[in-house]
């Protein structure tokens, strides 16, 4: 609030691969503020966000933020926007712009003020009575309350127990929730609001209708052909030309927190490279382990907690989950993923290997009799289990026994009889037994 006014900001991040989502922020606001770093000046991200302001043909401000630091020429910037057809005051044209600190809160209230008075300029009106029309900014699925939508009412009334559509969800409005998670009982436009009552997450951009309600049909929306020209300095997309006619792919299912980080992962891969055996919001299921073991995926965990219990089914299924809260290293990780696709072995340092010399039942279970051939094999080493060349599968122990007694590794010229936690495993006389540790290692 300013000023008896209510404002409602959209923040969208600054990495490269939240590019679609600074796109959709553009096209929904009716003001855009657009944040250049004092220190950093116009960068990448900061030339796609104007194509997005010039698209979307939306009024927008330039805040220069960080100037409570050392050095910084905000005249300098004003000429780097001018390079990119912003013009500012000053520079020959009439954009705004408010040099502030966020740290220290110098410049905030300029920039609130000049925001109120283009709105009060510009006229800005809704009408609460309308048709309801609110647009979906982030949406996600709670293992409590199911699924959620965040919104901004565009026009109309959102209601407590009002029927509701997307283009991809229905559902009946059960809860209401301000910015602070206090409940409300209807909002208006302008206001954000978070919505309980979706039989399905519906997709972030979407338009929620009043399913009580008559719409005027609209002209479709023709969308324009996108530049796919990277800057320099931009995050490039994950585009892997190995120059090999077929080669691996790298198998992943993806949970993550909410819908616009997931569809900021998905568009950061590169179909030739990688092949997404399933992607959604929430956290990881049984379902995903059984996926991941029968496909030979990895499991990308974003801003989700992965519970004991399936951590623990997926060190006995041998799928391995990567956790993430930060998307420079998810992207890092999987360029080294893929180096690995060309040489599986370019991080690996072998400890020991054996070879299996007998095979026999005990209670159900299959055990390989291992004789080591050379150096040591521990019990919670990383194993592969290959049948000459080939390598076919990457097997974990549950147990190492040596006679009747339990062990926990195993020297050169011994033997011992190794159970696997897969039970499923496809071991034979003959087949060798290497284990390794990583020097770069991608699975951290």
């Amino acid at each position: 609030e300013f000023k008896e006014k209510k404002l409602t900001f959209i923040d969208t991040p600054g990495h490269a691969a939240f590019n679609k989502m600074r796109e959709r922020g553009a096209k929904v606001t009716d003001l855009i503020i657009l944040v250049v770093a004092a220190d950093d000046g116009v960068k990448p991200q900061t030339i796609e966000s104007i194509r997005h302001i010039k698209a979307a043909g939306v009024p927008y401000v330039v805040a220069i933020n960080k100037i409570d630091l050392p050095n910084t020429y905000p005249d300098v910037i004003k000429g780097e926007l001018a390079q990119h057809d912003v013009l500012v005051v000053g520079f020959g044209g009439d954009v705004e712009t408010i040099p502030l600190s966020a740290k220290t809160g110098e410049g905030v209230d300029t920039l609130l003020e000049t925001i109120a008075v283009m709105a009060e300029l510009n006229d800005y009106k809704a009408d609460p009575t309308a048709p309801l029309k609110a647009v979906v900014i982030e949406s996600s699925k709670d293992s409590q309350r199911g699924s959620l939508a965040s919104v901004i009412v565009q026009q109309g009334t959102l209601k407590i127990r009002q029927d509701i559509y997307t283009d991809s969800a229905v559902g009946r409005i059960r809860a209401l929730t301000n910015e602070s998670g206090l409940s409300l009982m209807e909002v208006t436009p302008g206001s954000p609001a978070e919505i309980v009552g979706f039989s399905t997450v519906p997709a972030v951009g979407e338009i929620v209708y009043d399913a009580a309600a008559e719409y005027a049909q609209e002209e479709p929306e023709i969308e324009p052909e996108s530049d796919e020209t990277v800057e320099d300095g931009e995050e490039p997309v994950l585009d892997f030309d190995f120059l090999l006619e077929e080669r691996e792919k790298l198998k992943l299912i993806i949970r993550a927190d909410v819908t616009g980080t997931l569809e900021a992962i998905t568009q950061t891969l590169d179909s030739e490279s990688v092949e997404q055996m399933s992607a959604a919001v929430g956290p990881v299921t049984e379902q995903d382990i059984e996926l991941a073991q029968t496909t030979g995926s990895v499991i990308i965990a974003f801003h989700q907690k992965v519970s004991n219990k399936i951590k623990n089914m997926a060190k006995e299924s041998g799928v391995r989950i990567r956790s993430y809260d930060v998307i420079y290293h998810l992207i890092e990780d999987l360029q080294k993923q893929m180096l690995k696709l060309m040489e599986p072995t370019i991080d690996e340092v072998v400890t020991g290997e054996g070879e299996i010399i007998q095979i026999f039942e005990m209670k159900g279970d299959r055990i390989a009799g291992v004789r080591v051939k050379t150096g040591e094999i521990k019990k919670n080493d990383l194993l592969h289990l290959k049948r000459g060349e080939e390598n076919v599968a990457n097997p974990v122990v549950k147990l190492m026994m040596h006679g009747k007694e339990e062990i926990q590794s195993i020297k050169a010229k011994n033997e011992a009889g190794f159970t696997f936690r897969n039970r499923k495993l496809d071991f034979q006389v003959g087949d060798t037994i290497i284990a390794y540790h990583t020097e770069i290692d991608v699975d951290d």
